[in-house]
């Protein structure tokens, strides 16, 4: 059972994402959902599952991925949809690999998107959910170095 509340006209959410850089970090992989955005990999955490074991779990039900990964965001999000107002806290963790693990297109072993690699310099042109982590991603201003906690509103 995902930890997903809903109530009419509000929403609340945990989930966790993976920003994935390729070998010399120009692009990252990113999924492409149907309705023309983009998120990072990753998905809900279950009830009584800690944020580091959904991530793995994610990475491996849809990429079949094990990685080494870094905890580098925890994300607190106001959205603003037209019918809802959504609260999500999210945790963004780091990795990075070869280029050739995961082609372009590939479709999630899960069945529930299409993974694309995607230049960092064109990720301006990309509506992604998590736009606070995509910003930083784009200003270079992803280290390993240490934890960051973002919260980001729209209402």
């Amino acid at each position: 059972m995902v930890i997903t509340m809903k109530e009419e006209g509000t929403r609340f959410g945990v989930r966790v994402g993976a920003v994935i850089y390729n070998e010399d970090k120009s692009k990252i992989l990113l999924e492409n959902q149907d309705n023309g955005r983009y998120m990072f990999p990753g998905g809900r955490i279950d009830v009584h599952e800690d944020s580091e074991n959904a991530i793995i779990r994610e990475l491996k039900e849809e990429l079949n991925l094990d990685v080494n990964l870094k905890l580098k965001y925890v994300v607190e999000m106001f959205l603003n949809s037209p019918k809802t107002k959504y609260h999500e806290i999210g945790f963004y963790y780091l990795t990075t690999i070869k280029e050739e693990t995961i082609s372009n297109g590939f479709k999630s072993l899960d069945g529930d998107g299409i993974f694309e690699w995607i230049a960092i310099s064109d990720l301006e042109n990309h509506k992604i959910l998590a736009k606070p982590v995509k910003d930083k991603v784009v200003n270079k201003e992803i280290t390993n170095e240490k934890l960051e906690h973002i919260v980001y509103r729209e209402y």
